[in-house]
């Protein structure tokens, strides 16, 4: 049974950005109304990821927030990582900046880590309605492969909007992605390591400005990992289904050609084939190791992010405001 954590803990609600200025105002006012709902401490840190407009200034006029500036742009999941590194209370929110989520939804996500949920994730239960058809296919497939690989019942596996604990997503900092993918990477490692998740039904609404998702790069790495996380808590699974693929587009197409077409045509394709089966296994188990050496190397210090610019002098007295202008 999960055990309920102290319902007067603290919340940093981090907030990334990239040229959002004509949203992020709005989305700091209603983080902060819900914030004071909850009755408990809490911090609103907005990231900056080196907008070209005028996010940054912006932000910065707001006041009783923190925030944190990279000096060009390096992705939506290593502006969130800035925000969870600089963060002082155990429970973090995050949220995006463009007015899509459902804000209010913040105290239920918090009411059920408070009942021992690790994470909390408002689920778009409208966001069908929102795509195109060709895009609804691809949502689809992308989360039955999520369920069939990690083997749980991922039902808005990108959400932007969600709380976890500290110490939970601390566990997987260097595995989780920097660019788009990091909420997919998340709930990966988070169903892998049998977590307790929580969905929260939510409305999805129509975005301030243009998307920044590039959706073909963005699925290949959504893809990788995928494959990561389910080679790092359960390998077998992953050499199953590379041993089926082998099977079904490696040993019966070589069989196929050895009798309708030429045994060298069908010896060549089954090397072929069998070498990148080969190469993908050692490729995804390669990555888990150098990434699980780095980890344990205790050479990069994940509890402090120094990517994120900060200028002490420009914030006033009582405006907890940092950044470079």
């Amino acid at each position: 049974m999960a055990t309920k954590r102290r319902p007067d803990s603290g919340i940093s609600f981090v907030i990334p950005v990239f040229n959002e200025e004509n949203a992020i105002a709005d989305t700091v006012r209603r983080v902060i109304d819900q914030m004071k709902k909850l009755d408990r401490a809490y911090e609103v840190i907005v990231v900056d990821d080196g907008s070209s407009d005028g996010t940054f200034g912006a932000a910065s006029t707001i006041k009783g927030i923190t925030v944190l500036r990279h000096p060009s742009n390096s992705g939506y999941g290593r502006t969130l990582k800035t925000g969870i590194a600089n963060a002082n209370f155990e429970l973090i929110g995050i949220v995006d900046a463009d007015g899509t989520y459902e804000i209010e939804k913040i105290p239920e996500l918090v009411a059920a880590i408070d009942d021992g949920f690790d994470m909390a994730v408002a689920s778009r239960s409208n966001i069908a309605k929102r795509d195109s058809m060709m895009k609804r296919l691809s949502r689809w497939l992308y989360i039955m492969s999520i369920r069939i690989l990690v083997g749980r019942d991922a039902q808005d596996p990108n959400s932007g909007l969600r709380v976890f604990s500290r110490s939970f997503v601390m566990t997987f900092f260097p595995f989780l992605c920097n660019s788009f993918s990091f909420t997919t990477s998340l709930t990966v490692f988070a169903f892998g390591g049998s977590y307790f998740v929580k969905y929260v039904p939510s409305q999805y609404e129509v975005r301030e400005g243009k998307s920044k998702v590039r959706h073909i790069r963005d699925t290949l790495r959504t893809i990788q990992l995928i494959v990561q996380g389910v080679t790092f808590f359960n390998p077998v699974k992953l050499y199953l289904l590379l041993a089926a693929a082998h099977v079904a587009f490696v040993a019966l197409p070589s069989l196929l050609l050895w009798s309708c077409v030429s045994v060298a045509a069908g010896t060549t394709y089954l090397t072929a084939g069998s070498l990148t089966i080969l190469l993908l296994g050692l490729g995804a188990l390669g990555d888990i190791v150098r990434i699980s050496m780095i980890r344990s190397s205790g050479n990069v210090d994940f509890e402090h992010d120094p990517g994120a610019l900060k200028n002490p002098a420009s914030a006033s007295a009582g405006d907890t405001t940092k950044g470079v202008g």
